[in-house]
């Protein structure tokens, strides 16, 4: 299986009519940049707010936590292999990361 990569920076711009890995890897974008509650017609979407508040060892367990449930329910179509965090040297001087997202995909019957 091939593993593929999406590293959640900032939300992407939408693109329409994508099919296979590049849709799953959009909808895993989304899901993991989505606040849990902002999206009308499926308030389930996404991650927790809740976990941005916490110390950073805490907050990234959260994460990764929230990540999988929320992608495990969002998008089947991907099995996460992997979740880690990465910063720019940007992003380490405003004490910020980016989680890293690795998965391979998963037939759906």
């Amino acid at each position: 299986m091939i593993e593929h990569t999406v590293n959640v920076t900032q939300p992407a711009a939408m693109r329409f009519g994508l099919t296979g890995i590049e849709s799953i890897k959009q909808n895993i974008q989304v899901i993991a940049t989505t606040y849990a509650g902002t999206v009308p017609l499926d308030r389930a979407l996404g991650i927790s707010p809740g976990v941005v508040d916490q110390p950073e060892v805490i907050a990234q367990a959260l994460f990764v936590n929230e990540l999988m449930a929320a992608i495990k329910e969002g998008e089947p179509r991907a099995q996460i292999t992997d979740i880690d965090y990465e910063q720019t040297p940007e992003e380490a001087a405003q004490g910020k990361y980016h989680a890293v997202i690795k998965f391979v995909q998963r037939e759906v019957q």
